[in-house]
């Protein structure tokens, strides 16, 4: 039998480690992606100042489960133009607060000691998972347009500051009279001045990236709209007398005085009354407020209560019963809005003034309308910088109170990468074992089936089946056939023996073989005759394995006098004879053996 060598079964098996380690490749990588799960992690934390009480910025409760909302979510999907329900994601979220050992301790301690222990974490780790028929990007980017909406959603409800409307866009589309359209035009751009002069007091070194803009710069464009473009407008349609409908226009023009008047006589009557309590308490109450102010043991804010100071004063609409100083800024408020009234007043009638001897009912201005519709435009344009400036603004804002801690990191369940290199060790590793289990059971076969026991060759069968094989085709050129003949085994088993022959057949073989492994196959055909073919074997070269032959029989032929080898041997070449079919070859072969 041959000797056991793993580096032939490996070359021989080669196809099967091969296979061996694909399948097991391929079958770790579909159970690894079978099993698969992506998950997209980050984590958040909430710094507004009552967070601690678990409250927002606007003092609702927090709600952490907003985050995976509805609203949220659903934002999140038509961002990403996803194909899915909102419930499909929803399911795969959580979020669970981040608290830290040490807390985690003083949450220990006051359950020994029996104590309430209230704590509201500030931060939170958001997981979003996935399974395999999705991919670790897709986790990264719904997570990702989550928090975006969720910040969103979350600046818009508790922490976003109010942006005033433009409410002269829709000017054109109402059709106002002209100096209605003016008047609209003035409140408007005096509202977003009055908003910006809040916003610069409050934010004055703020600037938006995106416009460019702070606030000092877009009051000073209101100031000057106000002060110039709008002046310049009402003194235009005032010097014209243009209106759209002059009856009308008076009309309207009385019911605004009317309603102004009847706003001056209530608030009149209220500062009145107020007036009136102010002094009774003045008068009243000051010796008791001395005293009490005196009385060391009583102790005082400073604020007088005042209550029933007057027994016959009844009035729904004030309040008796507060203090002193806030009668004082009430009374100063009614008398404010008295003023502003009043000033309001003057505007209408000195516009009735105007308009009352007008000589027609409709007087038109293309110019008007053209200087409107400019000065709408305009508006327009600037608001946009104001919107886009205070939207800004609040998400910078809403940026001091909820804070991403950490970028989105993703990760996967299974390491599919790690799996099949692993695999891939194991499974050549075993495809090897198998082709060396494979390769040493082969030679066991070919040894109890296809060898000669005596010369340790192949035997008459595997010469037979060797032959068939090349008998389906074609030789190729330059095949030589070779034939030997055992000539002393006849007369060395008639004359000693069989156990002799047997001998001479075993070191024949053994002669044989070591001069043939490097040229082809050589096999024992039975009644001491051999067959060798060697493909690609010339005539010199067959000549030269003759010659090496006839050497090592020499050299045992002195070793061993008493029992000499003889044989003979012949050859047949295909190119040489011009002969390509393996029987032909071989019964040429055996004619030239003398």
């Amino acid at each position: 039998m041959r000797e056991f060598q793993i580096l032939r079964y490996l070359a021989k098996g080669k196809l099967l480690i091969f296979i061996i380690a694909l399948v097991g490749a391929l079958g770790v990588y579909y159970y690894a992606s079978t099993n698969q799960t992506y998950t997209a992690v980050t984590a958040i934390r909430y710094a507004n100042d009552a967070i601690d009480e678990g409250l927002t910025p606007n003092g609702s409760k927090l709600d952490v489960s907003e985050i995976y909302s509805t609203t949220v979510i659903s934002g999140a999907i038509e961002d990403l133009g996803l194909d899915c329900t909102v419930d499909e994601i929803r399911s795969r979220f959580k979020v669970e607060p981040i608290i830290s050992e040490e807390e985690e301790m003083k949450k220990q301690t006051a359950i020994d000691k029996g104590d309430e222990y209230n704590y509201f974490p500030t931060d939170y780790k958001i997981t979003y998972s996935v399974d395999n028929d999705k991919s670790m990007s897709y986790a990264r980017y719904v997570l990702d347009a989550v928090l975006k909406n969720y910040y969103r959603f979350y600046s818009e409800r508790y922490v976003d500051q109010l942006i005033l409307p433009n409410n002269a866009a829709n000017i054109k589309s109402n059709d106002y009279d002209y100096i209605d359209s003016a008047d609209i035009i003035e409140d408007s751009v005096t509202e977003i001045y009055n908003y910006l002069t809040t916003k610069r007091s409050m934010y004055p070194d703020f600037r938006a990236s995106a416009t460019g803009y702070t606030f000092t710069d877009l009051e000073n464009i209101y100031n000057h709209i106000n002060n110039n473009d709008v002046p310049g407008l009402y003194a235009s349609i005032l010097e014209g007398k243009y209106t759209k409908d002059n009856e009308v226009l008076l009309k309207k023009n009385k019911e605004s005085i009317d309603r102004i008047n009847i706003d001056i006589a209530n608030n009149q009557e209220k500062s009145d009354k107020l007036l009136s309590l102010i002094n009774n308490y003045s008068e009243k109450g000051i010796n008791s407020t001395l005293k009490a102010n005196q009385d060391t043991s009583n102790e005082s804010d400073g604020s007088m209560i005042i209550q029933d100071v007057e027994e016959n004063f009844r009035d729904e609409s004030i309040d008796v019963t507060t203090t002193y100083d806030d009668l004082i800024q009430e009374y100063v408020s009614i008398n404010q809005a008295i003023k502003l009234n009043e000033i309001d007043k003057q505007h209408y009638e000195y516009i009735r003034s105007v308009f009352e001897n007008n000589p027609k009912n409709v007087v038109l201005s293309d110019d008007i309308d053209k200087d409107i519709d400019e000065l709408v435009a305009k508006l327009n344009d600037e608001y946009l910088l104001v919107r886009d400036t205070a939207t800004e603004l609040n998400e910078y804002i809403g940026a001091n109170y909820l804070k991403v801690l950490n970028s989105i990191v993703t990760t996967q369940a299974v390491n599919t990468k790690l799996y099949l290199a692993l695999s891939l060790v194991l499974f050549l590793f075993i495809g090897c074992a198998g082709a060396v289990v494979v390769g040493r059971i082969s030679d066991f076969v070919q040894y109890i089936l296809y060898t000669d026991k005596k010369t340790k060759l192949p035997n008459r069968q595997m010469c037979d089946m060797y032959i068939d094989t090349l008998a389906e085709k074609v030789l190729d050129e330059e095949c030589t056939c070779i034939v030997i003949k055992l000539k002393t085994l006849n007369e060395l088993n008639e004359k000693v023996g069989h156990s002799a022959g047997d001998m001479l057949l075993s070191d024949f073989g053994r002669i044989i073989k070591f001069a043939s492994k490097h040229y082809g196959f050589m096999g024992y055909n039975g009644v001491g005759q051999f067959i060798g073919i060697f493909e690609q074997c010339a005539v010199s070269k067959a000549e030269l394995f003759i010659e090496q032959l006839s050497k090592n029989i020499k050299e045992y032929n002195e070793k061993h006098v008493e029992v000499r080898i003889k044989c003979s041997v012949a050859f047949a070449n295909s190119t040489d004879d011009e002969i390509y079919d393996i029987r032909a070859l071989i019964r040429r072969a055996f004619r030239r053996m003398k």
